[in-house]
């Protein structure tokens, strides 16, 4: 389980979190600049908290009292980010096996259940939109992460589209059974997605 108890001091906004990430999938939403980016960069690695610490199951990944830092490629942590999602240059193979931290049997696996098998070869960047979220989740689970977490996973979607990859994400997280948080400001999305619903306002995550 990780929990975690930080602030983050950025330039826009002051992020507080207080909590523990419990298993299925957490929805967090709340109003762009709010910092819910910013809380999921510190899980992953990719932002320092100012103060605080964080803790994966027996192992520490931050506290900065005691001057401990594990960096974001040694947690093991599956992040999609917001944006653009694949490696367009490569293969969707190559995307799915880009942190080398998995196995062949796995990306196989993957590549089946995510529907991919036989773009296997194909540049990334040639896909369809919902097809190139499908190739990001499975580099996303690649290496077995602890955790998922997936910043605005459908924000580049057009609307038609979003409901049938949501519900492809989020059979396949299930499927897999890893706790994951699930960015969005589509408050839509959280009766659809998720197990439980965080807030995150003006930096302050509220954990009901």
């Amino acid at each position: 389980m990780i929990t975690f108890s930080f602030t983050v001091a950025r330039p826009s906004v002051t992020v507080k979190a207080d909590g523990a990430l419990p298993s299925g999938i957490t929805v967090l939403t709340g109003q762009s600049g709010s910092g819910k980016s910013t809380f999921i960069k510190c899980i992953a690695g990719l932002v320092k908290p100012t103060t605080g610490s964080i803790q994966c199951d027996e192992t520490t990944w931050v506290d900065r009292d005691k001057k401990i830092w594990v960096p974001a490629q040694k947690r093991q942590v599956g992040y999609m980010p917001q944006g653009n999602i694949v490696f367009p240059h490569l293969s969707v193979e190559s995307n799915i096996t880009y942190s080398k931290r998995g196995t062949p049997e796995m990306c196989d696996k993957l590549l089946q259940r995510l529907g991919l098998e036989k773009y296997r070869k194909t540049k990334a960047g040639s896909l369809s939109g919902g097809e190139q979220q499908r190739v990001a989740l499975g580099r996303a689970l690649y290496s077995k992460p602890t955790i998922l977490l997936l910043d605005e996973p459908l924000s580049a979607l057009d609307w038609n589209l979003r409901k049938q990859v949501r519900e492809d994400l989020v059979s396949i997280i299930r499927e897999w059974d890893v706790p994951c948080v699930w960015v969005t400001h589509d408050e839509s999305e959280v009766e659809a997605v998720g197990d439980r619903h965080w807030i995150c306002e003006n930096g302050q995550i509220t954990i009901p």
